[in-house]
């Protein structure tokens, strides 16, 4: 019966501690919320993705007696997932810190073939754009995968980030701006990885 409840119902159950309503919605969304933490960290491996995705669902379940519906629940979950893996991201670069200090050398991430970016524009132009993105700072970075990778609108991104509309709209902005002039894209490949420059350009190639 709960398999056909909406999330927020799913997440209301879990707050009445239904860990079977919370079990579906974790396998609803399990995929999106790793994808979201493998490709914010563009780490070589799954494992540190799927433990971010552990600690995730960990805090959704805690947080869930207090859970209201003001928004959907899987932008509730981004923003858990969002804050989480800004702050290991801070953490691993203190380790990074340390680790460079006793002579460790830092390891370039690995290919990704189950990435569907790789289906989309190749391997190596997936890699390209994957560590840019990743170079870009935190917040940008965010910014840039809510909105191209899970579709959310503006207000919904600016939610997880507790921040304005016209915010997300400058992070955005420059986000696009640095990846462009760093993977010095051709219009060709523009449209595929952000969808809305397409519209931007068929318009100036229409004028």
């Amino acid at each position: 019966m709960t398999d056909y409840w909406e999330d927020e119902e799913l997440m209301l159950a879990a707050g009445h501690g239904d860990r079977g309503a919370f079990g579906i919605l974790v396998e609803r969304h399990h995929y999106a919320i790793v994808q979201f933490a493998y490709r914010f960290l563009a780490t070589p491996d799954r494992d540190t993705a799927e433990d971010l995705a552990q600690e995730v669902f960990l805090a959704a379940w805690k947080a869930a007696p207090t859970f209201r519906p003001k928004a959907k629940v899987l932008t509730w979950l981004l923003r858990i997932n969002t804050n989480i893996c800004i702050n290991y991201l801070r953490d691993s670069r203190l380790r990074k810190v340390a680790s460079l200090d006793d002579g460790g050398i830092p390891q370039p991430p690995g290919p990704d073939t189950d990435c569907p970016e790789t289906q989309i524009i190749g391997w190596e132009q997936a890699e390209k754009v994957r560590i840019a993105i990743a170079d870009l700072p935190p917040n940008q970075r965010a910014a840039m995968l809510l909105r191209h990778f899970q579709e959310l609108s503006y207000a919904e991104i600016a939610d997880i980030l507790d921040t304005s509309v016209s915010a997300v709209e400058s992070l955005l902005f420059r986000a696009r701006r640095t990846l462009h002039a760093n993977l010095a894209l051709e219009n060709d490949y523009t449209p595929q990885v952000f969808p809305e420059d397409r519209v931007i350009y068929l318009q100036k190639k229409a004028t």
